[in-house]
């Protein structure tokens, strides 16, 4: 019986493509920061109140570290590094630890 090295080697790449998929798809827990968008990370704020969104007052919720606050609002950056304000009324949460 003669094998074709051609189609035997097709299969093997074949076989472990989908093993190496199966596993980068499967593999992945939510303890893992690298899986999950934020993993079981403790931010030291929560901050709910209003911002200003596509000019629209709109309700919203952040997770931060540090934010600066003036007279009638809270600044902090995003993860993309923008600007976000937080308009009056809001309110900030501290050391909230996450489940």
């Amino acid at each position: 019986m003669k094998i074709d090295w051609k189609t035997a080697w097709i299969y093997t790449v074949h076989i472990l493509a989908g093993v190496t998929l199966g596993y980068i798809l499967f593999s992945c827990k939510s303890s893992k920061s690298g899986c999950d968008a934020y993993g079981n990370v403790n931010y030291k704020y929560y901050i709910e109140g209003k911002i200003i969104y596509k000019n629209d007052t709109v309700d919203a919720v952040a997770l931060t570290d540090r934010f600066t606050s003036t007279d009638d609002s809270i600044y902090y950056y995003n993860s993309d590094s923008s600007l976000v304000s937080f308009l009056t009324p809001y309110t900030v949460y501290e050391n909230i630890p996450r489940k």
